[in-house]
């Protein structure tokens, strides 16, 4: 089979992942349009006619990086199920691929905030325990409590971890390319979902036989099912969880269209308060 050659297109779409490690699917999308224009490539003006020319402009770079061990794959939040692609390297299952932008020590730290993660009952940690790790790092140049929040600011920049009310997880970027190495390391400790058979580590587990499932694949698995029941063959009780229903197609929308109109309401309805208190007081 001839391989299609890559174009100027292909190679601003593969260096605008090498310089942003990770986009969520509207950037792609509109990163794959910019390259169209830039360099004359016919594009669908229609997003769900560009769907296709899109994975074959992705499968072409693919193509020819994946000699050299690099990947452009797709990666999803664990926390809403949301789409993010990243430009992963396969060589590699160790968390020394990070090694270009952090420390030694700093590295080290983000090892030991991965292993509390991994530790914990719901993927998350609390900023206080995560500075405490500076006083856990060996073989390395110790960090200060300042040091680690600077790192920490930077993780959550380049997009490896998530910080949310004051506590740390792991964003998709690390769970899309630091899979392999957490599976390793941790693999007496964490599962693959029974659904898409990715690593899991937000999600619900059955608990009769310990299935895990994503929150979004449960959801997507249960949708219209009355009685949902475990998934995994030769256990199927009761699933006893709430079901994270997917929002169709629109109900964002008109969810934004309610809000804004609740919101005008409300602002008429203080606006007219305020005006005949203003009245009575004028009476008087």
């Amino acid at each position: 089979q001839i391989m299609t050659q890559m174009n100027d297109g292909h190679r601003l779409f593969l260096q605008s992942f090498m310089s942003r490690g990770i986009l969520n699917a509207k950037e792609v999308k509109q990163l794959f349009k910019i390259c169209c224009l830039k360099y004359k490539i016919p594009h669908p003006e229609n997003e769900r006619e560009a769907q296709a020319p899109l994975l074959e402009f992705v499968r072409t770079i693919n193509n020819h990086i994946e000699p050299f061990h690099m990947q452009i794959r797709k990666g999803v939040s664990e926390d809403d199920g949301s789409s993010s692609y990243g430009l992963v390297c396969t060589s590699e299952s160790t968390i020394t691929k990070l090694a270009s932008d952090y420390t030694p020590s700093e590295l080290e730290f983000f090892k030991k905030l991965i292993e509390i993660i991994v530790a914990s009952d719901n993927a998350e940690v609390g900023s206080t325990e995560t500075l405490n790790l500076v006083s856990r790092l060996e073989n390395v140049k110790k960090l200060s409590k300042d040091d680690a929040e600077d790192l920490l600011s930077r993780l959550e920049t380049n997009k490896w971890i998530k910080m949310t009310h004051g506590k740390i997880s792991l964003a998709t970027r690390s769970l899309l390319e630091l899979d392999q190495y957490i599976l390793e390391i941790y693999q007496d400790d964490v599962e693959k979902c029974n659904i898409c058979k990715k690593l899991c580590l937000k999600g619900q587990t059955c608990p009769s036989c310990g299935t895990k499932l994503h929150f979004h694949c449960a959801s997507k698995l249960f949708e219209k099912e009355e009685n949902p029941k475990c998934p995994k063959q030769g256990c199927k009780k009761a699933w006893p969880y709430e079901i994270r229903r997917t929002p169709r197609k629109g109900e964002y929308f008109l969810k934004r269209l309610f809000t804004q109109e609740l919101q005008r309401r409300v602002k008429k309805e203080r606006q007219t308060y305020d005006m005949s208190v203003f009245a009575d007081w004028r009476i008087m």
